[in-house]
């Protein structure tokens, strides 16, 4: 069973957005301005570091996939967004992924099979998908229309219009990190219902898969609960959406129009305790605050926490591994207008993906039977006392690394000098100057390599004569920077890099 986080690329510009709703619109502008609607409501988010990323840069790709890969998410799920005639948007950031074959990003995609639409509130039908209703008379304006009619219209066409979709997609498919099932790309419908001509494309398309070298096509259908009509070939429970629908179904309609709230921790009960079709993939979800698009109008559940959904995914991933499911796809890796993201932020950090993290290494040792209810008191201190324990292991770990590392260098007669002129470095910083920091300076001060300055957080350290600087001062130049906190090293070297423009490299680059 592998766990695939959704992903959103709406975080570019494109030329689309900026002529339907001004120009440098992208998802963080309405991330930024969220309006706060209660005195407890929990907006605007700002991501850690306010790192208001772009997708279209190589590094941020590059970020996500070692964050991935450290907390045990198995791959993404990009939304894919096509239309008649080849009619692509929002498609470079899986393009570029695609040339940047050295970024090791396991992926697939949904297709977000709707219409895009200016707002909801003037179409009967309320089959679209609206980016930014709350944004609707700006567009007003901006356009000098109603603001009300369709954007993109989705259409299927024909068995021409099939084959030229599937040979887009095929180059993918044949990416060795494309996600498969049984030898088969994974390809899913975020609203398989609203095809009509859905059977004939998909056997259209088994055909062509076969022909391409592939068994066939896994597809998928979300937003459904039985697939035996439509030709797919397996479920996706998509979250929170479907215990929505079926546990709160007024508050997901919201007819009239006003914000809805739900209880985080009373969804996610709902969400373990309801049943699910036989090996269909199940679905968990980070929160939700669609307010920041949808504005009044919008709908929020309240009080998310890491140790509720630490908790919740534990269940979902033992019931979802009795249940023979193949998948389990979170909602979302980066769905910030909607409130919905593993990505850190400034109120809890890493807090949710070390909660998953430490989710599926407890599923893995546990069976159902073993998840019990406990006292909530005591289970927030048990969680909160694993994940101390659990951080200070993982830092104890990353020394005792680079030192077996140091050691087999220079037993072999290597030093760290070696490895940065051999890079063409002939100044560094070292950021840390705990117990490895002081290594590593006296070791290359030794060899007579010119170490500039250190950084660390603590200003008052005695470096021993070397300068000392915090990372928010005016940095002098030098060729690297060398990171000895390995345990945070993704964090920090976003840090770095926005305040200085320099080669970062973690020490054990230096030992290997």
């Amino acid at each position: 069973m592998r766990v695939i986080a959704m992903y959103l690329p709406q975080f570019h510009r494109v030329k689309e957005n900026d002529e339907w709703w001004g120009e440098g619109f992208t998802e963080w502008t309405a991330v930024k301005n969220a309006e706060k609607m209660f005195d407890e409501h929990e907006q605007p988010r700002v991501p850690f570091n306010k790192y208001y990323y772009d997708l279209l840069d190589k590094e941020t790709m590059c970020w996500q996939s070692r964050l991935m890969k450290k907390y045990k998410i198995d791959g993404m799920c990009f939304y894919h967004y096509y239309f008649k005639n080849g009619r692509k948007i929002l498609e470079q950031p899986a393009e570029n992924l695609l040339e940047w074959t050295d970024i090791d990003m396991p992926f697939c995609f949904s297709w977000a099979n709707e219409s895009w639409v200016r707002s909801w509130s003037n179409l009967s039908t309320g089959d679209g998908n609206s980016w930014s209703e709350k944004y609707e008379k700006f567009s007003q304006v901006l356009n000098g229309d109603e603001g009300s009619g369709v954007l993109l219209k989705q259409e299927y066409g024909d068995e021409c219009d099939w084959d030229i979709h599937y040979r887009y997609l095929a180059k993918f498919f044949h990416d060795g990190r494309y996600i498969k099932h049984d030898g088969m790309p994974v390809f899913m419908f975020h609203r398989p219902d609203s095809i009509p001509c859905l059977h004939q494309m998909l056997a259209r398309w088994d055909v062509l898969a076969r022909e391409d070298g592939f068994p066939g096509v896994y597809t998928i259908g979300s937003m459904v609960q039985d697939v035996s009509n439509l030709g797919l070939k397996g479920i996706n429970i998509h979250e929170p959406a479907d215990t929505m629908i079926r546990c709160f179904p007024e508050k997901y309609e919201n007819k009239d129009n006003v914000m809805k709230s739900l209880d985080y921790q009373e969804v996610w009960e709902k969400l373990i305790d309801k049943n699910v079709p036989v090996n269909a993939s199940l679905g968990g979800f980070v929160g939700y605050d669609d307010t920041p698009r949808r504005g009044h109008g919008g709908t929020v559940i309240r009080y998310r926490s890491p140790y509720i959904f630490y908790e919740g995914m534990k269940k979902l991933l033992l019931k979802a591994e009795k249940n023979g499911s193949p998948f389990v796809f979170i909602n979302a890796w980066n769905e910030w207008g909607e409130g919905m993201y593993l990505e850190p932020d400034e109120k809890f950090g890493y807090g949710f993906l070390e909660a998953f993290r430490q989710a599926r290494g407890d599923a893995s040792r546990l069976d159902v039977k073993d998840v019990h209810n406990f006292d909530e008191e005591k289970k927030e201190f048990l969680f909160e006392e694993n994940m101390s324990l659990r951080r200070s292991l993982d830092r104890y770990r990353s020394y005792w690394r680079v030192l077996d590392l140091w050691v087999g260098m220079l037993e072999r007669g290597d030093t760290p000098v070696d490895y940065l002129k051999k890079q063409g470095y002939s100044s560094v910083a070292v950021y840390g100057y705990g117990m490895l920091g002081k290594h590593l300076v006296y070791q290359l001060q030794q060899e007579g390599f010119n170490v500039r300055y250190v950084i660390d957080r603590q200003v008052e350290k005695n470096t021993d004569g070397v300068p000392l600087y915090s990372l928010n001062k005016n940095l002098p130049l030098v060729d690297a920077i060398i990171v000895t906190v390995l345990y945070d090293y993704d964090s920090i070297m976003n840090d770095i890099k926005r305040v200085l423009d320099v080669d970062v490299l973690p020490v054990d680059k230096l030992l290997e």
